[in-house]
């Protein structure tokens, strides 16, 4: 071999050292760049089995803390996965015992749960499905159900999923809600008492005797207003109220108003309105209770005339009892002395007919006088032995002198604390309540007139009080007002003679009365009766 050719070998050598470090160099390269790689992938799947294991809890806890039950189950209807709620619900736990869907259906829904499960099949998911279901502990409940398939990354169906609401506690209550709506239905359309629900003046309902009372059907109703059915004064009248409601200061009132009728006739009626509103206060509607209030106000207009007759009867009846008092009594006196005086004189020139006629004269005389001495003790207040003592409970008592004395709708009388069961005449303690509380009303000239009763349990007496907000009494009319024909003003329904009855009464019943007022502010009585 020539030094040339030597020098080429060489040459050859050389280069294929340096092509295999180079190639080396290479592949070194691309192994320090692949165990880069080959780390960063490894770093970065235990960062994603981290989160998957994290999303995995996250959701776990999700199912487990969901209100309404999940479940899951593969396409054969095996129950793969319960969470807590199902588990409450069915009584069933998957990892103790199989379950399949089928074994919860109830018997009689078994067809359309069937035809369900072809529409999850065909559309992919069902929504709004109601059946009943069998329970492990809990026997049948119904259920609501939205349901979905599951899909491998062939979207081919593995498996369903869905969220069951137990909503049998729901239904029971709304059917109970229905069978009250249907009794309020009733009551409301048999009621005696005329309803009507109206939104902003507009008549929206009412019952058949709302309908009779005005004459107009349901139907001609539902095109009027208030306003088409009330008189113009009377229902601006009204006004005051109506803006009180709307401002949310009441929530209802009463009142005494007249109503058109059909046929253009009125007739008065008690009104109550009440407003119903909606969560945030304000007025949805309006509700109407109408009571035919016009017999009742003639029979109290009777009443008052009765009444007004009976004061002028007893008062004549007093005249009376004056005039037998000091106009009959003193003449029979006389005959009586005269009698006597002409039987002494004559004693011994009359026979025994003579006798027997002056005897029938004193008799009659006695029998007259008798008679006088029982009319007084009947019209006097103060006749104990016409007084018929029994048990008088005075919050009945003072329940049926409300019913009895013409209260105003602006006056109220309360009680402040429960009164007591007393003894004595009820005809006698209800006149003294009765003028009392009688005496409160008339002269009371506030827009909202107040009347409170209360008491004080003492040792040997009980202490009344009756107090109210009224027109007050001056100082100097204190005594004068408990005489016979003396009254504070000129009230024309003031005969001047209650207050008088009233200080008789408590004198019977060894009692004292008094007063504290305060004039255009009001009155406070006092009075005690003895136990």
């Amino acid at each position: 071999m020539s030094s040339d050719d030597i020098e080429i070998l060489k040459r050859a050598i050389q280069r294929e050292k340096l092509a295999r470090k180079q190639a080396e160099k290479i592949l070194e390269d691309k192994s320090r760049e692949l165990y880069l790689i080959t780390q960063e992938l490894k770093d970065t799947n235990e960062k994603l089995e981290d989160q998957v294991g994290t999303k995995e809890s996250e959701l776990q806890g999700v199912f487990d803390n969901l209100l309404d039950a999940y479940v899951r189950m593969d396409i054969f209807g095996n129950v793969l996965e319960m969470n807590y709620a199902a588990r409450n619900l069915f009584g069933y736990d998957i990892t103790e015992e199989k379950l399949n869907v089928v074994k919860l259906i109830y018997k009689e829904d078994y067809k359309y749960a069937m035809v369900s499960f072809q529409e999850l099949v065909t559309k992919g998911s069902f929504s709004n499905y109601q059946a009943r279901v069998y329970t492990k502990d809990n026997g049948v409940r119904t259920v609501h159900i939205n349901a979905s398939l599951i899909f491998d990354k062939n979207k081919t169906p593995i498996g369903a999923q869905g969220i069951v609401t137990d909503i049998t506690d729901e239904l029971i209550q709304k059917q109970i809600f229905e069978e009250q709506k249907k009794q309020l239905s009733v009551i409301v359309e048999n009621s005696s008492l005329g309803i009507a629900l109206s939104q902003f003046g507009k008549i929206l309902q009412t019952n058949k005797a709302f309908q009779n009372l005005l004459g107009y059907t349901q139907e001609e109703l539902l095109q009027m207003e208030i306003k088409d059915i009330s008189l113009k004064d009377e229902y601006e009248a009204s006004a005051s109220n109506m803006e009180k409601m709307n401002t949310g200061e009441i929530d209802d009132f009463s009142i005494n108003r007249r109503y058109v009728k059909r046929n253009k006739s009125t007739f008065w009626a008690k009104t109550n309105v009440a407003a119903v509103r909606d969560p945030n206060g304000n007025i949805k509607y309006m509700v109407a209770l109408v009571e035919d209030i016009t017999e009742q106000l003639e029979v109290e207009k009777q009443r008052d005339q009765l009444v007004k007759n009976l004061e002028k009867t007893n008062q004549e009846l007093k005249d009376y009892a004056h005039i037998v008092s000091h106009d009959l009594k003193s003449p029979l006196r006389s005959i009586n002395a005269l009698v006597n005086w002409i039987k002494e004189d004559h004693v011994d020139t009359l026979d025994k007919t003579g006798v027997r006629h002056f005897t029938m004269i004193e008799n009659t005389l006695e029998k007259m006088e008798t008679l006088i001495n029982d009319i007084l003790s009947y019209s006097s207040v103060s006749n104990k032995e016409g007084l018929q003592t029994k048990e008088i409970d005075l919050n009945i008592l003072i329940g049926e002198i409300k019913n009895t004395v013409l209260i105003p709708e602006n006056i109220t009388i309360s009680i402040k604390n429960k009164l007591p069961v007393i003894n004595g005449d009820i005809t006698r303690i209800q006149q003294l309540f009765q003028n009392l509380i009688g005496n409160a009303v008339i002269y009371n000239d506030k827009e909202i007139g107040k009347i409170e009763i209360n008491y004080e349990d003492k040792k040997t007496y009980y202490l009344f009080k009756i107090k109210d907000n009224g027109i007050g009494i001056k100082k100097e009319h204190h005594e004068k007002i408990f005489k016979m024909f003396q009254s504070v003003g000129d009230n024309e329904n003031s005969s001047g003679i209650g207050l008088a009855i009233v200080k008789k009464i408590i004198d019977l019943y060894e009692g004292d009365i008094w007063l504290e007022s305060e004039f255009g502010m009001g009155t406070t009585f006092y009075f005690t009766l003895k136990k």
